[in-house]
């Protein structure tokens, strides 16, 4: 986490912010603010939690600036036959971060090799969310696998991929939640038609370098910047998401 002592003075001696290149990530009076390479400031920060991440304080990160959570409810496992599987603090995550009052999404990794297992994961999210409401997305989570190439859904073809896209999110819209799309940017370019999903909320990973926007510049509406944040309620690092300006 930089921070930067000449926009701190600016700030202090009333000259007005002045946003060098690079910012991002700032402590401003106790309060994290986020500014990308043109200067914008991020409209809301946020981060994504999981049964990983140990020793959550909902409330200081609420303090701190921290307005979203993304909660990993389950996924299906890479290899094999892929079996379902749960995230342990789910549960505990949902609660709380509704208790400090931030504004709670959900996820779902998937490795659906077809539509029918896309339903089969979209359902298992929603029982597992019983009727919890949300204010984000419940997103499907599409990435490579660990085993790269060797994962069951890593060689799907593009349009396969989209239809198990489709087939989740309408899943989730007829449960009465919002649906949405998680993938990383080199994902969305290279191994999706963007044309299959414009139409859904994006939420990408994008780790760039010295701040750098993504070359995507399609309809993200969430990004994720870093997986290396730290800030205090976190014991150790974990994924910075910021929604900027329209």
């Amino acid at each position: 986490m930089r921070r930067c002592l000449t926009f701190l003075l600016c700030l202090f001696f009333g000259f007005g912010p002045v946003i060098p290149a690079y910012a991002d990530l700032m402590n401003v009076g106790g309060i994290l603010r986020y500014y990308d390479e043109l200067g914008r400031q991020a409209e809301e920060i946020g981060l994504d939690l999981s049964q990983f991440n140990n020793q959550i304080d909902f409330e200081a990160l609420k303090a701190q600036g921290f307005t979203f959570v993304m909660i990993r409810l389950g996924g299906r496992g890479w290899g094999g036959t892929g079996r379902l599987y749960g995230d342990r603090k789910t549960q505990t995550n949902l609660r709380l971060a509704r208790e400090a009052g931030m504004k709670v999404g959900a996820y779902f990794y998937s490795t659906a090799v077809n539509t029918t297992e896309a339903v089969e994961e979209a359902a298992d999210a929603i029982t597992i969310l019983d009727g919890f409401p949300l204010d984000l997305p419940l997103y499907i989570d599409m990435e490579y696998s660990g085993d790269y190439p060797a994962g069951r859904s890593d060689q799907l073809s593009p349009g396969t991929r989209a239809d198990i896209i489709e087939a989740f999110c309408t899943a989730v819209r007829q449960a009465g939640y919002e649906a949405g799309l998680y993938a990383s940017e080199g994902y969305l370019r290279f191994d999706l038609d963007s044309e299959a999903v414009y139409y859904l909320p994006i939420w990408m990973a994008s780790y760039t370098v010295e701040n750098r926007l993504p070359q995507y510049v399609k309809n993200y509406s969430v990004w994720q910047q870093t997986d290396s944040t730290y800030a205090g309620g976190v014991d150790g690092a974990f994924d910075l998401n910021i929604i900027l300006p329209s």
